[in-house]
Parts: structure tokens; sequence; C-alpha cells
């Protein structure tokens, strides 16, 4: 990707189920799910696998299908939207 993709384009993905994105959306996903924290994004699968199936994945690609084929769904948070720990102490 040559270009990042928008933040909205990722937050877009919340709540969805892993297997149904589309190949672009999958390639945002990705990217996000890499490089989220310089953009104050945290993007992560919440899996609906068998713990000791997913333990036996051997890459992260074969944990991702593992976790595509569970049915599980796409978890995608912005830091902006908790209060920092300075804000939180006052």
């Amino acid at each position: 990707m040559s270009q990042s993709p928008s933040v909205e384009s990722v937050m877009a993905l919340n709540g969805r189920i892993f297997a149904t994105l589309s190949p672009d959306e999958v390639k945002v996903q990705e990217f996000y799910r890499v490089q989220g924290r310089k953009y104050d994004v945290a993007v992560s699968i919440i899996s609906l696998a068998e713990p000791a199936e997913l333990a036996k994945a051997s890459s992260r690609a074969d944990a991702d299908e593992i976790m595509r084929r569970a049915n599980s769904t796409v978890s995608v948070v912005r830091s902006s939207d908790f209060p920092s720990t300075t804000e939180e102490m006052r």
C-alpha cells in the first residue's frame, strides 16, 4: 500500500466478522494491525476459535485462517476515545 488508508476506513471495520472482509478491507486491517500505534489506533481480532487449535498455528497467517473459520470479529479502538492517565487523576 503506497499511501496509508484513512483512519475512518479502519474504524468502519469495527465489529465486522473477520471472514467477511473484502481483499481491500483485509489490507486496511493488516496495515493498522501492524502500524496502528503510529495513528493511535489498535486493531485486534476477537477470537472465537478454540484456544488449543489457535495455539497450534505456526504463523500469523495460519492463526488468521483459524480465526476466519471461527467467525471471529475485528475490534478497532482509537486511543483518543479514552482519557489519558493524567486526565483521570484530575
